[in-house]
């Protein structure tokens, strides 16, 4: 069939012009729009399909901005507003036949323009941060950082160049106090007032779009509204019983939209400065609105964007080792969640390392813990990042373990790791830690998941059947693949090669391993085996009745 004849095959569509082949004009309930057929020759093309000559503020997923066809005399002259029909990567059009590429846009036009009410209220609420900044006044950016949804909060306000900041009171951002050659950066308004309100029933609640902008009685009807409660019980006590000290206020509200929460600002222009309720002001005392351009920038926020475990969210991360693999490591850390994390090291970063420490040669020269904490703080202002310039001891870690809720180890040195093993089992050690250590030649690694009130220790690891400490029984690698793994640099000195992939595979199984933990699925101590066909619980006997360190001086049943 032609492209003619698909259209004329729906009762719906009246043809009124056909201005080229595959270009056409027509009728669809009382409104009119031009249809643009997707290229024969380009598999991926879809067709497209412009409102025209109509502001479409009935009809959800119509573009703000008009579109124009600058060289195309052959359009005829108007206003025409594409339609928004598809979600990226929603379909796949370089598999679809051309003529159902043709059908599925008019069908989902007509999907879209046949929804009912509580359909099309579904529809504008998908793209309500897309039609509030569109439909904002201010000429700055508002940036939002919380560090959750729930609940009434207080911001600072800081104004920066071309943004400002409301920061929720508690939360510290490491740049807050950065300066430039014209002074500091961002500056604290002490002076503002303003405030985050969570929505609780989003029904009703509409963006602002053409023909329908927000007044001030839609801010009295979200905070006191006889039909719908938009918000809990709680926080509109806590309306009455706050009182701003400024005649303007700033008001970010917060609700959930498809399993996505979004914020968004707005300034409240008020008759009086004082004597009145929160309350009050939005209800009694508010003359005017102006709707702020509104990003929402914390990490709390990023992390629940991007999918993230919240399991490491808010707790502090001990790591000791920020060598190759801890590089990695700690990298990968911060990214998922562990925005405060403490770094023992005491090396320097040498040219020879350059090449499998996470961030190439940044550092070169400079002691690996100091290096990481400049690299890491500069991914989110929230992060807190504390590099320590030596390794730890016996001293320092106790000091740690009152503070830390995990610890990771990737330090290389067998001795050192039975060092640290030793001293929390000593200590009473009553928090999850995690040994991470390769083998040479980059094949095999391994992780030790240790809860100390349980079975198990590193060093069971070290301890036959006898109760005798010998080496490493979960190594893999025979003494010959170990020998012609090792390069010697004089004076006993030697260095394990083993690449990057075992670096990439040994963390991304590390991430999974504390996801499991925090889900509940880890409720006991682990040996796993990493290499690159397989990930497995070792076959290593694990934990030894008989280790010196750990078996023999708790009660055998947990054996």
């Amino acid at each position: 069939m032609s492209i003619r004849e698909i259209l004329e095959s729906y009762d719906k569509i009246t043809i009124d012009q056909e201005i080229v082949d595959g270009i056409f004009i027509f009728s669809l309930f009382g409104k009119q729009y031009l249809y643009i057929a997707p290229l024969e020759d380009n598999p991926s093309a879809m067709a497209v399909i412009f409102l025209y000559n109509d502001d479409g503020s009935d009809i959800p997923h119509i573009m703000l901005k008009e579109e124009t066809f600058p060289g195309v005399d052959c359009i005829p002259q108007g206003k025409y507003r594409p339609v928004c029909l598809y979600e990226q990567e929603s379909i796949v059009g370089a598999i679809m036949p051309y003529d159902a590429k043709v059908r599925d846009a008019i069908e989902r036009l007509i999907e879209l323009l046949s929804m009912n009410e509580i359909e099309k209220e579904r529809e504008f609420q998908k793209e309500f941060m897309f039609y509030w900044n569109g439909n904002s006044d201010s000429h700055n950016t508002h940036n939002v950082y919380l560090d959750q949804n729930d609940s009434f909060s207080e911001f600072d306000v800081y104004y920066g160049n071309k943004s400002v900041r409301l920061v929720k009171r508690g939360i510290q951002l490491s740049d807050i106090d950065d300066r430039d050659k014209k002074g500091r950066i961002w500056t604290h308004h002490v002076e503002n007032n303003a405030y985050y309100i969570p929505i609780t029933d989003k029904r009703g609640i509409l963006p602002p779009y053409r023909g329908h902008n927000w007044t001030t009685q839609t801010i009295k009807d979200i905070v006191y509204s006889e039909q719908i409660e938009h918000i809990d019980q709680h926080t509109f006590q806590v309306l009455k019983n706050t009182f701003p000290n400024t005649q303007n206020i700033i008001i970010v509200f917060g609700m959930e939209l498809e399993k996505i929460h979004i914020s968004f600002a707005v300034k409240i222009k008020c008759k009086n400065i004082r004597n009145h309720s929160l309350l009050e002001k939005i209800v009694d005392d508010t003359i005017d609105i102006e709707q702020l351009f509104t990003i929402r920038k914390d990490y709390y926020y990023l992390c629940e964007q991007i999918g993230n475990d919240c399991g490491l969210l808010g707790k502090n991360v001990l790591l000791i080792g920020g060598g190759s693999l801890g590089s990695y490591i700690a990298f990968e850390l911060v990214k998922n969640g562990a925005s405060n994390l403490k770094i023992y090291d005491g090396d320097n970063l040498e040219d020879v390392n350059v090449l499998r420490w996470a961030y190439g040669g940044i550092g070169k020269g400079s002691n690996k813990a100091i290096a990481l904490t400049t690299m890491l703080k500069s991914i989110h202002p929230e992060i807190n990042i504390v590099g320590i310039n030596k390794n730890i001891n016996q001293d320092s870690l106790l000091i740690e373990l009152s503070f830390a809720d995990m610890i990771v180890i990737t330090v290389g040195s067998s001795n050192e790791q039975l060092n640290i093993n030793r001293i929390l089992v000593e200590a009473g050690c009553s928090i999850p830690v995690i040994y991470i250590w390769l083998e040479e030649g980059g094949i095999n690694s391994h992780i030790l998941f240790a809860d100390y009130r349980h079975a198990g220790c590193f060093e069971c690891l070290y301890t036959d059947i006898d109760g005798n400490l010998v080496n490493n029984r979960a190594r893999k690698n025979t003494l010959s693949i170990s020998e012609t793994s090792i390069i010697r640099n004089g004076c006993g000195g030697t260095r394990a090669s083993y690449g990057t992939a075992v670096l990439l595979r040994t963390t991304s199984v590390l991430l999974d391993t504390i996801h499991k933990f925090y889900d509940g699925q880890i409720t006991q101590n682990v040996l796993i085996d990493i290499s690159p066909n397989c990930v497995k619980i070792s076959d290593t006997p694990f934990p030894m009745r008989e280790c010196n360190c750990c078996g023999n001086k708790k009660d055998q049943s947990m054996y």
